[in-house]
C-alpha cells in the first residue's frame, strides 16, 4: 500500500527523512532499527500518525500493511495497541481512512466473511 507519509508542518525535513527510512527499515525486516527511527520521529513530532502506525508494525514485526491483511487473524488484536490508537487519534482524513479501511478488511475477514 504505497501512501505520502506525513510529519509536522515545522519539523525539520531531517525527521521526514528519519520517518521515511523508519519505513524502509521496516520493509527488509529490521524491526529493531524501524522501530529506533520511528521513536525518533516521535519524539521530534508526537503527533506524527505515520510515526505511530510505523511503530505499531514495528513492535508486531509486520513488514507493510499486505502482510497485516494476509495474517489478518494473527493481528486482530492490533487495534487494542497504544499505538494503533495514537495513529488513528492524530490522523488527518487520509490516514483515517486508509486505518479504518484496513481495520474493515480486518475484521471482515475475522468474522468470516469474503475478503
Amino acid at each position: 500500500m504505497k501512501r505520502e507519509l506525513k510529519v509536522g508542518k515545522n519539523v525539520p525535513e531531517s525527521v521526514l527523512k528519519e520517518l521515511k527510512l523508519g519505513y524502509i527499515n521496516l520493509a527488509d525486516g529490521f524491526f529493531d532499527l524501524a522501530q529506533t527511527n520511528f521513536d525518533l520521529v516521535i519524539i521530534a513530532d508526537p503527533t506524527c500518525a505515520d510515526a505511530f502506525w510505523g511503530l505499531m508494525l514495528a513492535k508486531c514485526q509486520i513488514r507493510n500493511e499486505d502482510v497485516l491483511l494476509t495474517n489478518a487473524t494473527l493481528y486482530k488484536n492490533i487495534i487494542f495497541l497504544k499505538e494503533y490508537q495514537n495513529a488513528l487519534v492524530y490522523a488527518d482524513e487520509d490516514q483515517k481512512n486508509m486505518y479504518n479501511y484496513l481495520l474493515s478488511e480486518i475484521l471482515k475477514i475475522n468474522s468470516g466473511e469474503e475478503f
